[in-house]
């Protein structure tokens, strides 16, 4: 928590502070980040950005971009392939605007992971890129502490996780507690707004209710992306809730006799943070464009088996906000889109009803988002990864769905300036393992932070934490991507 107030000589009450729900501006503090108190120079760093969209539950690589419509029935592909731009490369079906970008992606066919589940600790695993049992600090931790915990200028978080709000509640309490900053201070943890700006302090991510139902702060659900532009404002609690304390805190008395760095912290605040958040200021036509709210989503309702609730899905603006916070200054964008768990036992969809819903809302949202960054002259910055913890079983089960399965997992990666428009890797015939080098989450973390951070100057720094170090060299980049 971050808490600008005025002198108590001017009578100002406590009520008056202004406290903002920021935890990347928290407890390092701007103020203290403007007078140095992170070191300001940091040559290691680069002019880069990642987007990680994670698809919790495990999604099913033969129905991705691993499809085996040559294998038997019991294995292959549910609902088809549909061809894409490269030659002899097909993807599922579910997702023909990607295959028209496949030129733009790059596609692992060898992707493996140690997850068998998706508790705390296997998300720890492939988020960390270790499965050792106290694990070291989350990639996104590593980076905030390597680059500091906030933009040197637009005071931006450095690492910042937007939750998606749909209830899917244990897979999101999962992904958002196993992406740990271990032994890290809390500053280094990944922002999440979903906490909303508020007169005290107010929890982020999704909390339980005594009840035992899990809800989720007015924040997203106040980013319409649909609403006229007339109402935009009128909807925005976090602008609301800031520009009255603004406003109290304006007409202070005290308010010029500020030190310096408060009201610089303050005027970072209230312009470059906050309008990086405001999805009013887009253009209507490109929020538009971004839209999944009119894609529904089956989701489990744990409370009322074996009824799946029908929710509209907000990747789109999700990943609206990731290309907004990448331009304002944030290093690493987790988006969460949990709901990829498809073994049809009652307590979660089947593969017919999951991918209906989840295949066409990341088609859509990954698509426009890719367009969106070439349209802006960012691809070469910007490195979107997507992929979740596990992948799922060659054979269908009994039930029409697909079971947990680490040993294959699908995973594709866009832009950062690295090699497009490639397979890496093979997979065997049902797609169950990989038959090249596998490519491990050891190696994705080494490609995300190089691609963030460059270890050799990091080496010439030696008061940097060497563990840390080590976790930036620990795997192998990617083969193939330069």
């Amino acid at each position: 928590m971050f808490t600008i107030r005025p002198s108590h000589s001017d009578g100002c009450s406590r009520r008056a502070f202004l406290r903002i729900g920021v935890a990347g501006l928290g407890t390092l503090g701007l103020t203290r980040l403007l007078r140095g108190g992170e070191p300001a120079d940091r040559p290691w760093v680069r002019d880069k950005s990642v987007v990680w969209l994670w698809l919790g539950g495990g999604p099913p690589q033969a129905e991705t971009w691993d499809p085996k419509p040559d294998a038997p029935e019991s294995v292959r592909t549910m609902f088809g392939t549909t061809r894409t731009v490269l030659p002899g490369v097909a993807f599922g079906s579910h997702f023909p605007k990607l295959a028209q970008r496949a030129d733009r992606l790059a596609v692992i066919r060898s992707f493996q992971t140690p997850c068998m589940d998706h508790q705390d600790n296997w998300v720890r695993a492939m988020l960390t890129g270790s499965a050792a049992r106290m694990s070291p600090p989350s990639a996104g931790s590593v980076y905030s502490y390597l680059r500091g915990t906030n933009h040197p200028t637009t005071g931006v978080p450095s690492y910042i996780v937007l939750d998606s709000g749909n209830n899917r509640e244990f897979l999101q309490e999962h992904f958002l507690r196993g992406n740990t900053h271990g032994d890290l201070p809390e500053a280094y943890a990944p922002f999440n707004p979903a906490g909303v700006i508020t007169r005290s302090p107010a929890p982020t991510g999704p909390q339980r209710r005594p009840d035992g139902n899990v809800t989720f702060s007015p924040l997203l659900q106040n980013m319409e992306l649909r609403l006229p532009a007339d109402q935009a404002a009128d909807r925005r609690e976090l602008l609301r809730e800031f520009d009255t304390a603004t406003r109290r805190l304006e007409s202070g008395r005290s308010f010029a006799a500020h030190d310096a760095y408060i009201e610089q912290a303050y005027r970072v605040l209230r312009g470059s943070v906050a309008e990086a958040f405001r999805l009013d200021r887009e253009d209507l036509r490109l929020v538009e464009r971004y839209d999944t709210s009119h894609i529904t989503l089956t989701c489990p309702n744990f409370l009322n088996l074996p009824d799946f609730p029908r929710r509209p899905s907000m990747l789109g603006r999700q990943m609206l906000m990731a290309r907004r916070l990448c331009e304002a200054g944030a290093g690493l964008v987790m988006v969460e889109n949990c709901g990829w768990d498809y073994h049809n036992e009652g307590l979660n969809p089947g593969m017919r009803d999951g991918l209906e819903g989840f295949g066409p809302q990341l088609d859509h949202a990954v698509s426009v988002f890719l367009d969106d960054v070439r349209d802006r002259g960012l691809e070469d910055r910007i490195l979107l990864v997507v992929c979740g913890e596990m992948g799922r079983s060659p054979r269908i089960n009994p039930r029409g769905g697909r079971d947990h399965w680490p040993t294959l997992a699908p995973l594709f990666l866009a832009g950062g300036g690295f090699r497009m428009g490639q397979v890496i890797g093979r997979s065997d015939h049902h797609a169950g393992r990989p038959v090249s080098t596998p490519v491990t989450p050891a190696d994705l973390i080494s490609t995300v932070l190089r691609t963030l951070v460059d270890p050799t100057q990091l080496r010439l720094f030696p008061n940097i934490r060497a563990d840390l170090l080590r976790r930036v060299e620990q795997g192998e980049p990617i083969l193939g991507l330069t």
